[in-house]
């Protein structure tokens, strides 16, 4: 019967350890983040943005391997200042928007490189192919957001690189003319709020 009386408190202990062990949720700031790629035509880089995304951040900023987050890409938002060529992307040939309308990022794993470095490993999802894709990224800390004392900001920048080949963005035609090239750079410049 003591055993009993023993087990309950021990079990209310763990539940509140596991509480407080949960990461909080954070708020992107879109008006201050950036999703950009680049790449190679002929010999100019040619870069481009999404406009339209949002994310599920879950971020310990404590113990950044206990985070997780999940990214959701509005595809027809892409802009690459040329009204033209952006139709193009948008086509069947390349994103396929029309049957594609979301691109994805779902984390998995955060791990810890040394100071503020992390690597973040997950499925990428585009033209609804999954691939398992690793990323570096900086953590720049958290702070007093300057406009709104009550409120924190954190911040991190990740920059990779896709074969869009694989997520058949293209047909490969335009790599083997050598004018467009199969690897894309992406940046992400990130801000959160809590």
């Amino acid at each position: 019967m003591k055993a009993r009386h023993l087990l309950i408190p021990m079990f209310l202990l763990l539940i509140t350890a596991n509480a407080q062990a949960a990461p909080l949720p954070w708020k992107l700031d879109t008006k201050h983040s950036g999703l950009y790629f680049d790449v190679k035509h002929i010999f100019a880089t040619l870069r481009g943005h999404f406009s339209d995304y949002e994310a599920t951040l879950s971020i310990d900023t404590d113990t950044l391997s206990l985070s997780a987050c999940r990214f959701t890409v509005q595809t027809q938002s892409l802009d690459t200042f040329n009204r033209k060529r952006d139709t193009h992307l948008r086509s069947a040939e390349f994103f396929d928007t029309g049957t594609h309308p979301t691109m994805t990022f779902q984390s998995s794993k955060i791990l810890t490189k040394g100071g503020n470095r992390y690597l973040i490993e997950g499925d990428l999802t585009i033209r609804g192919i999954t691939k398992r894709i690793s990323a570096p990224f900086t953590f720049h800390g958290v702070k007093p957001n300057p406009f709104k004392k009550s409120q924190n900001v954190t911040g991190f920048t990740t920059q990779f690189t896709i074969n869009r080949l694989d997520f058949q963005v293209g047909n490969g035609k335009f790599h083997e003319m050598g004018v467009i090239d199969k690897e894309v750079d992406i940046t992400l410049s990130m801000e959160a709020l809590r």
